[in-house]
């Protein structure tokens, strides 16, 4: 589901269900945005659905100004493998506008692990992972509101997860809410990493920057567009 208001996009989910729950699911989703002129809903058959057992381990950090919390984030990626240029330049993307102009993208960077080169086709596009849900939504929403966390987290937790199991080396987020504060690393050495906050409240910037290796592109990309996960659990 997509919807837009004065060609704004304001809201967008995907579910990923048994035909058993495709009615009650539809009818979520076309509840889900608060205003707008404009809804897509879409409804695809998936033949083939791979399982994954755990998704990343989740943990939360806050700081007293974004000034910090950038730093932490820029240490994370780093420890991930990410080489300080390129980690460095993808904080500054994601702070500037990573769209034509400065604007926001509809999906995410793909950035060249090694030059900080990008790699998207489509630089207005970028790349959308899809096709990951949870096995059992309802009992990792319920988990994860008990820890303080919204179904915000939900959804990122899983595209986070997929991201990396199909390749990314890890991934640099803040929404571009804004009145949402907080954004997150990802990476298969450091896990989930909440941090907040990565930018200043009333900032409409935001996005999403997968840093990858050049050579892994071809395959990557088809992973995150076409295959398709259900992730069955949070770790222990």
């Amino acid at each position: 589901m997509r919807a837009s208001l004065g060609g704004k996009h304001v809201s967008g989910a995907e579910r990923l269900v048994g035909e058993p729950l495709l009615q009650e699911t539809v009818l979520e989703l076309l509840r889900r945005p608060t205003s707008f002129d404009q809804m897509v809903l879409t409804v695809e058959k998936v033949e083939e659905v791979s399982l994954i057992e755990t998704s990343l381990p989740i943990s939360s950090r806050t700081f007293e100004s974004v000034a910090d919390a950038r730093g932490f984030a820029l240490k994370l990626l780093t420890d991930s493998g990410v080489p300080p240029r390129t980690a460095e330049r993808g904080l500054r993307l994601l702070a500037e506008g990573a769209g034509p102009g400065g604007s926001v993208m509809r999906g995410a960077v793909l950035m060249d692990v090694e030059t900080a080169g990008r790699l998207e086709e489509d630089p207005q596009r970028g790349v959308r992972t899809v096709r990951v849900d949870w096995k059992n939504r309802r009992a990792i929403e319920r988990t994860l509101r008990e820890r303080g966390m919204t179904s915000r987290t939900v959804d990122a937790l899983a595209l986070a997860t997929k991201n990396i199991l199909c390749g990314v080396v890890a991934e640099l987020c803040w929404s571009d809410d804004p009145d949402y504060t907080t954004g997150y690393v990802a990476s298969g050495k450091v896990g989930y990493v909440r941090i907040d906050p990565l930018k200043e409240r009333g900032d409409p910037k935001g996005g999403r920057i997968y840093f990858i290796r050049k050579q892994d592109l071809p395959t990557l990309v088809e992973c995150l567009e076409k295959r398709a996960f259900l992730i069955e659990s949070l770790p222990d």
